[in-house]
């Protein structure tokens, strides 16, 4: 449990000055210094992981955003949101942003999602705890070594 909070509260340090908006355009993510766009033509669908923690009623959610086109594994705003596995649905790139959610604003985004792009609802899929994942750091560092970002 202690391991859960710390986790937690870790989790909350770093996106506290993070924020996600949603319009016509596409899902706008900000870090609190910059902001960029994933936009809607650029994907193939949008779905919800969802994960029990611990024996509790605790449940930890993601927006998984899978694209039609390449992604920017690099982008100094979106790519710790990049994760490559399994695909959502057979026809699914193994690329795709994960943005993780409050459950407290799960609700709220997922209505504006569906009510700008039903015909990308992949709707919402239970899996492992811990099935989250992290960034690539190590790669991001490697490949972006020398770059003008």
């Amino acid at each position: 449990m202690g391991f859960i909070s710390v986790t937690s509260l870790m989790t909350t340090w770093v996106a506290r000055r993070s924020s996600v908006s949603v319009d016509q355009r596409g899902l706008w993510v900000s870090n609190g210094k910059a902001q960029n766009v994933i936009p809607w033509q650029s994907l193939a669908g949008v779905g919800v992981y969802w994960s029990k923690v611990g024996k509790g009623r605790v449940k930890t959610y993601s927006i998984e955003l899978c694209p039609n086109a390449p992604i920017d594994r690099d982008d100094p705003i979106l790519w710790p949101l990049v994760r490559d596995e399994e695909p959502l649905q057979p026809a699914l790139v193994r690329l795709r942003y994960r943005l993780p959610v409050p459950a407290s604003s799960r609700v709220a985004l997922v209505t504006a999602i569906q009510r700008q792009v039903p015909q990308l609802w992949l709707g919402e899929i239970e899996r492992e705890a811990g099935y989250m994942g992290v960034p690539d750091r190590k790669g991001h560092r490697e490949r972006t070594q020398g770059s003008p970002r």
